[in-house]
């Protein structure tokens, strides 16, 4: 493997210099990302009773928590289209994948954050070992919402061949921010605990329990997970083929807000193990 040195010139100073090392991380977070991927996941529920169940458990129980709230009538709105449990469910998987790979950057630098100047891995790496762990929480989650569909009696329509790009989406969207946020949480510890105050005020403008009510529509679609969110359960539950509005827009930044949020931190990286 080789050396990494850090130091305090640009790397964009040389552009040809800093492709010809991205390149070559990039086999090694391939490498390092699958075997720290395997690792998380066996380590992060080997001493837990339920294991992997914890994947499920605090979606299924939040989704119980506001059917029932709706069910009671505490929560005034316009009902949905197919059974309310699978709406709810469906709007909290999807989320919790958003939340996910927000906190996963963070996460996974943190926990390894002393030892980032000794070790010679690329920081990626850990990020993608992170990111893998996601998207399998995501596929079984994803399983588990099938077998409800199946359960409710709600059929499959040709818009899931789109679903993944709904998911690439709000996945992207996520990514992009959480480089930001890593970047910064690195810096000051207060930005890990902002985060998940603004991830609650988050979740409570976005429509992931609630069907978007028509007298503020205009105002929740500023919020860029809206139309991602919106437009990725109808793909998967009403067969509506055309995407909610700014769908397309906000993916589009979605992919480049990550580009260029790991860009803003790969430049900042030396900086960041000169402060450790």
């Amino acid at each position: 493997m080789r050396e990494i040195i850090y130091n305090s010139h640009s790397p964009l100073a040389s552009p040809r210099a800093f492709g010809r090392a991205v390149g070559l991380d990039a086999r090694t977070v391939l490498r390092v990302g699958r075997q720290l991927f395997v690792r998380n996941l066996i380590v992060q529920y080997r001493q837990s009773v339920l294991g992997y169940l914890w994947l499920l458990l605090p979606p299924l129980v939040l989704a119980l928590t506001w059917t029932l709230l709706s069910k009671a009538n505490i929560l005034q709105g316009e009902k949905p289209a197919v059974p309310l449990p699978l709406f709810i469910l469906t709007g909290i998987f999807l989320w919790q994948a958003f939340v996910e790979t927000l906190n996963s950057p963070l996460q996974q630098l943190t926990s390894v954050r002393h030892t980032l100047a000794k070790v010679r891995v690329p920081h990626e790496a850990f990020v993608a070992a992170g990111m893998g762990v996601v998207v399998f929480n995501l596929l079984v989650r994803l399983a588990v919402l099938g077998a409800v569909m199946w359960w409710y009696g709600v059929g499959w329509h040709l818009t899931l061949l789109w679903v993944p790009l709904g998911l690439g989406a709000l996945l992207a969207l996520g990514l992009g921010i959480g480089w930001l946020v890593a970047l910064l949480g690195l810096l000051y510890n207060d930005v890990a605990n902002a985060l998940t105050l603004g991830i609650n005020l988050w979740f409570l403008v976005t429509p992931v329990v609630y069907v978007l009510p028509g007298r503020y529509a205009a105002l929740l679609n500023l919020n860029p997970v809206t139309p991602l969110l919106l437009t990725t359960r109808n793909w998967l539950l009403s067969g509506q083929a055309a995407p909610s509005p700014g769908f397309w827009m906000v993916a589009a930044l979605a992919s480049f807000g990550s580009l260029l949020g790991w860009l803003a931190y790969r430049l900042a990286q030396p900086h960041l193990i000169a402060r450790f």
